[in-house]
Formats: structure tokens, C-alpha cells, sequence
């Protein structure tokens, strides 16, 4: 059987090929309890609905019960950290205020599932990254057509001001005398095009400072690498190091004191993300505090007025910033 082109499939069409009711097709796809629906009856929907490449058309439900108060942010595959994490939660309470649920997404390379755009069809559509054309494509094929960032857009909201950190990273310890700079990072492989762009930026920076760039090392706290690369650093001349996040600074602290360096005396070391950590860890950790609140507050206030035409704030601005601790001291 096949569907008029430009039609969207609908659930009588898989009703018709799966032999069955439509109202049967509604109890298998919706898993409706309390009805005694065979095995066999119920593959052959499942296989039917597949064939015809059926989705439930969540649009229309949302016209017979209300307004669509879903929200969708699809997250890349990052490890949930502590800014992350304080976004979330932001967004979240921000939109439940206007009763809009927040659901998240992580389309996964090798996953051959459904978007979770097409099954769910939100009001809004939001990303940390830009979509593909092929992503944008398919919303709008589904009537989405609120989507944060826009098409035509460069970067996502999110990311407002949020570059800045590694250039006060480099800077601060710049400022404090150090010329010799190290540069740790994690070796999440999920990382490497975050920990790029940071190391580019604090290269810019030693630059523009007419030092050489920062002696780059990957730091894992499951293994003596921090030892390793803290005595590599003092023997190459390095007096202090940027790390990409503040459990990472943790790790570069805890390596050196193991291997009889101490912090900050005799390596200062900086993080990013001002974790609770950063501060309930000896020495506590000078850090970039990102003000995700803010960050997290402007990206609802998008997606509310692309929902329901909600005032547009301006973006937020000045929200990074560094907080001096006992691990970076005067050189």
C-alpha cells in the first residue's frame, strides 16, 4: 500500500495494512493498559507502522487537548558537568513557570532511533549547537518551526559570553607574573572539541603576550597522570596551569602534591566553572564562574517568545568572571 504523496501517514493507513482497527492501532502505539490486545496482533501494527515510517501526529493531539507545552533540548553526547547540570535546572524551573515541561534528547551516532522531535512535536526546539540542514528539514516537514538556535544562526544562546573563560584563565596568571603556562585537560574523547577551541583561545592569548604556548597534558584522576605531567611541567619551567575545568584543576593539585610540588607555592593552577568544589577543595581552586542562571533565564525567555510572543530580552552580557582562591598566587 501506498500513501498519496505529501500525505502525511496516518493511523487508518496502518490500520488498513495491519489488517486491524484504527482504534487498535491507538491502543498498540500508545500502550494503552487494560486492553487484551495478542502478541501477534501486536507486531503486526508495530511492523506496519514501521513500513509506512508512522508518527504519531502530536500536533494535532495538542489541538484537541490544548496548547503543546512541551519544550525540547537536544544535548550533545557531553559528560553532565556542573554547568551544565545548573542550566538545566535553570531552564527547567524557568519554563515550568509558564507551564512548559522541559524534555531532553541525546541523539547518539550509531542509534538508528526516531528523532524525539518527530515522536513529541514541541512547541520549541532548542540546541546547544546548530541543527543540520537535514534536522531543520525534517522539523519543519512536522510543522516545528521554533527552533533555538535559528537556522541562520552562528552560535547557540547558550554559549553567550561563555568563551571569555580561558582568556581570564590566561590572563589572571599572566597578571601574576607567570610567563612559563601549562595547559591540562581530561581525555574524555566527548570533550575534544571544547578543550580546542579553550586551548585556542589561551594561545591567542600567551600571543599576544609574546610567551610561548601553554605545555599541553591530559590529567585523569584514575591513574598517576597528574603525578606525571606535574613533575613534566616543573622540569620544562612551567610556574602555573590552566585547566579546562575545575575537577581537572583538582586533579593537576592532588598530582603535584603527590609528587612533592607544592600549590600554590611552587605551581599555581587555576579552573572554570566555579563548582562547588573548586571552593570545599585545600587549596580551594581559583576558578571562571559562568553565571548559567542568567544564561539558562535568557534561553527560556527565547523559547517563550517563541511559543507565545513573550517581550525579548536583550542578551545577557558580563556573564563570566573570575574568582581569585588560595591555588594562583604571585610568582
Amino acid at each position: 500500500m501506498t500513501t498519496t504523496v505529501g500525505r502525511r501517514t496516518t493511523a487508518a493507513d496502518v490500520a488498513r495494512k495491519a489488517g486491524v482497527s484504527p482504534a487498535t492501532v491507538g491502543f498498540v502505539l500508545n500502550r494503552t493498559k487494560g486492553q487484551t490486545i495478542s502478541e501477534e496482533t501486536r507486531a503486526r501494527v508495530l511492523a506496519a507502522a514501521q513500513q509506512l515510517n508512522y508518527k504519531p501526529h502530536q500536533a494535532a493531539r495538542a489541538l484537541r487537548s490544548g496548547r503543546n507545552k512541551i519544550v525540547l533540548l537536544v544535548l550533545p553526547d557531553w559528560p553532565l558537568e556542573h554547568s551544565l547540570r545548573t542550566n538545566l535546572e535553570v531552564l527547567t524551573h524557568a519554563l515550568a513557570a509558564h507551564g512548559y515541561v522541559l524534555v531532553t534528547f541525546t541523539p547518539l551516532p550509531e542509534s538508528t532511533a526516531t528523532p524525539l522531535w518527530a515522536i513529541l512535536e514541541p512547541a520549541v526546539v532548542i540546541g546547544y549547537a546548530p541543527f543540520s540542514k537535514e534536522d531543520i528539514a525534517d522539523m519543519k516537514s512536522l510543522g516545528i518551526n521554533n527552533v533555538i538556535p535559528s537556522p541562520d544562526a552562528t552560535a547557540a544562546p547558550a554559549s553567550t559570553d561563555f568563551a571569555s573563560g580561558p582568556r581570564l584563565q590566561a590572563e589572571h596568571l599572566l597578571s601574576l607574573g607567570h610567563q612559563r603556562l601549562g595547559y591540562a585537560c581530561p581525555p574524555d574523547p566527548r570533550l575534544r572539541d571544547f578543550i580546542q577551541e579553550r586551548l585556542q583561545l589561551v594561545n591567542r592569548v600567551c600571543a599576544e603576550a609574546g610567551i610561548s604556548q601553554p605545555i599541553v597534558r591530559q590529567v585523569n584522576y584514575q591513574d598517576d597522570s597528574g603525578a606525571a605531567a606535574a613533575a613534566e611541567w616543573r622540569e620544562a619551567g612551567v610556574t602555573a596551569v590552566i585547566a579546562y575545568n575545575d575537577e581537572t584543576a583538582a586533579d593537576v593539585i592532588a598530582g603535584a602534591v603527590r609528587s612533592g610540588i607544592r600549590v600554590p607555592e611552587d605551581l599555581s593552577v587555576v579552573g572554570h566553572d566555579n563548582s562547588p568544589l573548586a571552593e570545599r577543595f585545600m587549596p580551594s581552586i581559583s576558578s571562571i564562574a559562568v553565571d548559567m542562571e542568567r544564561l539558562g533565564t535568557y534561553t527560556a525567555a527565547i523559547a517563550l517568545h517563541l511559543a507565545e510572543g513573550h517581550p525579548l530580552p536583550d542578551p545577557p552580557s558580563g556573564t563570566t568572571s573570575l574568582v581569585r582562591r588560595e591555588s594562583a598566587i604571585p610568582l
